[in-house]
């Protein structure tokens, strides 16, 4: 008995601290959109501001995406990018899910800017050289798929 209350009251508050760091990574992306001033189009939890939509084409799960991309944390820093003057190309479905779902709504020589809740993105399980449980900002060009 004294085993399930325990159980319990743990995963009341594991429960509880991941819903309220949640709700803080929410507030600090509208916090950061706010700052800019964009209007997000907010896609299953993935903010996408659209600076050109492309063309009508979308690219499916199985296509390969080319592109340029800048990747950073909310605070600015830079933590990633294709080389300078090069694109890079992904199959859209091995991307974190943030990016597969943000790269979705950009056409062909499509631009914006992804922005990827944690949970969408690394989680407590990143790369090398990724911050763990980060808020993720992607700025794309999608050249081709």
């Amino acid at each position: 008995m004294k085993f399930t209350s325990v159980s319990l009251i743990l995963g009341l508050l594991i429960t509880s601290a991941c819903s309220n760091s949640d709700e803080v990574e929410k507030v600090d992306i509208q916090n950061y959109l706010n700052n800019l001033g964009w209007l997000p189009i907010d896609t299953a939890g993935v903010y996408v501001v659209i600076e050109n939509h492309g063309s009508a084409e979308r690219p499916a799960e199985t296509n390969i995406v080319e592109m340029t991309y800048t990747a950073r944390y909310l605070d600015d820093t830079v933590f990633d990018q294709s080389p300078p003057d090069q694109t890079i190309k992904i199959k859209l479905s091995t991307a974190i899910s943030g990016l597969k779902i943000g790269l979705s709504k950009f056409g062909k020589e499509g631009k914006g800017t992804i922005i990827i809740p944690s949970a969408l993105g690394y989680g407590n399980n990143p790369p090398f050289g990724v911050r763990k449980n980060a808020v993720l900002i992607y700025n794309v060009h999608v050249v081709n798929f």
